[in-house]
């Protein structure tokens, strides 16, 4: 079993590919013990010519590129990989983004040191046109999960998560959040490493970007999929926003309404004042 599984899943990302696989040469952490999974989804771009020339240019335990039939979604190309991962930690990796060199070194050694927790994750970079800033995320709180998701997607985590039944599903495009509830609901210890070591790139083909178009009904699905997490109201909720109830707005992009929220929103239209 090697130490540690990447999944890379990819759709005409080859123009990423220098950058991103150049970032996991430099990562100080040995690659020796390390497997790479490409899972390509049927890209007509040179992602495949990029994925080879890296894998005969990093020395790692595996380097394996996949062509599964065209998904058109992250989730189930991540869970094609996953299935075929090794490692006794994972990751999955969008190759669109880059590492800083102690970003796998310092969630393994975490984890290794802390055997109580079971997912890692850490600041980012975010990385646009219009320049960069510093993502800082706030200490992990499950309460934070029910309303945001603010876990960043590059989080590594123990191979029991995945053993206990916790997959990407494809019913929403907010798979990453979904993933993390469903982590949580399987019992797993989050912890933030708040250091900006994953840097994240804005550009016009991000899936998370094309993700905020399916807003409500993405996060309605969210709850709909873990109704014990969110509970009764919020379950309700969702039901009735994607059956198009008028009382069961989307509410803020991005945010999962609380069960506040819902019973003001209620009131409101008790009392006439919308």
């Amino acid at each position: 079993m090697a130490l540690l599984s990447i999944v890379v899943p990819n759709y005409n990302y080859g123009h990423f590919a220098d950058r991103f696989f150049g970032s996991i040469l430099t990562q100080t952490l040995g690659l020796d013990d390390v497997e790479i999974i490409f899972v390509d989804d049927g890209s007509d771009d040179d992602s495949l010519q990029f994925a080879q020339k890296w894998a005969d240019k990093i020395k790692c335990d595996r380097f394996e590129i996949l062509t599964p039939a065209r998904c058109g979604k992250p989730g189930p190309v991540r869970n094609y990989g996953l299935e075929r991962a090794k490692g006794r930690y994972l990751i999955c990796l969008d190759p669109d983004d880059t590492l800083e060199p102690n970003f796998l070194l310092a969630c393994i050694e975490t984890l290794e040191l802390n055997q109580e927790l079971d997912l890692v994750y850490t600041d980012y970079n975010e990385n646009s046109a219009d320049g960069s800033r510093v993502v800082h995320l706030p200490k992990f709180s499950p309460a934070h999960l029910r309303s945001q998701n603010t876990v960043s997607p590059s989080a590594l985590y123990r191979r029991k998560l995945w053993d206990a039944g916790v997959r990407y599903r494809d019913n929403t495009s907010y798979e990453d959040w979904d993933f993390w509830v469903q982590c949580l609901v399987a019992g797993a210890k989050f912890q933030l490493i708040p250091q900006a070591l994953y840097n994240y790139e804005v550009h016009g083909t991000n899936f998370s970007l094309q993700a905020v178009k399916s807003d409500g009904a993405a996060k309605a699905q969210i709850v709909l999929n873990n109704p014990s997490f969110f509970g009764s109201i919020v379950y309700e909720w969702a039901g009735a926003h994607l059956r198009g109830r008028l009382h069961a707005s989307a509410f803020q992009r991005g945010c999962i309404p609380r069960p506040v929220d819902i019973k003001a929103l209620l009131l409101k239209m008790d009392s006439g004042e919308i």
